[in-house]
């Protein structure tokens, strides 16, 4: 396991295609990570917009979880089978036309769980959250 403080965007990209070969057709890259964070983006695609031109809510939901997964690796370095326990979200307005970033914060980290709280916006109105989430991973467990 590699040192968290260590990891750059680019090795959670790098780590992120190779463990997860779809995920280049995801639309999904990490912006940043620093300790106990990561900001996470889906690259606008006009083919995955429901009617009206709306970023959809499992698109939203996908970013949210992948962010948080991205987070997960700056305070235990990049384990990939770090995963999803439990996750909910909350749509507050409408998502539309451009890029959507996520930002991941973790909230508590215990041996056997990870908690964190994650921000979504479109590119250029950080202030005007679209969705907030909240969700847990599960650690691996430790090998004897």
């Amino acid at each position: 396991m590699s040192d968290p403080l260590d990891i750059s965007a680019k090795d959670i990209n790098d780590h992120f295609f190779e463990v997860y070969p779809a995920a280049a057709e995801t639309g999904v890259r990490c912006d940043a990570v620093s300790d106990g964070s990561a900001v996470a983006r889906w690259i606008f695609d006009e083919t995955q917009l429901r009617p009206g031109r709306y970023i959809s809510g499992p698109t939203q939901f996908m970013l949210a979880d992948t962010a948080l997964w991205f987070a997960v690796f700056s305070v235990i370095g990049m384990e990939s089978m770090a995963v999803t326990s439990e996750m909910s979200i909350r749509f507050l307005r409408p998502a539309q036309n451009r890029d959507l970033l996520a930002e991941a914060t973790i909230d508590s980290v215990s041996t056997r769980r990870i908690v964190g709280t994650i921000r979504l916006w479109i590119d250029g109105s950080p202030d005007r959250p679209v969705a907030v989430a909240q969700g847990s991973y599960a650690r691996p467990g430790r090998k004897s």
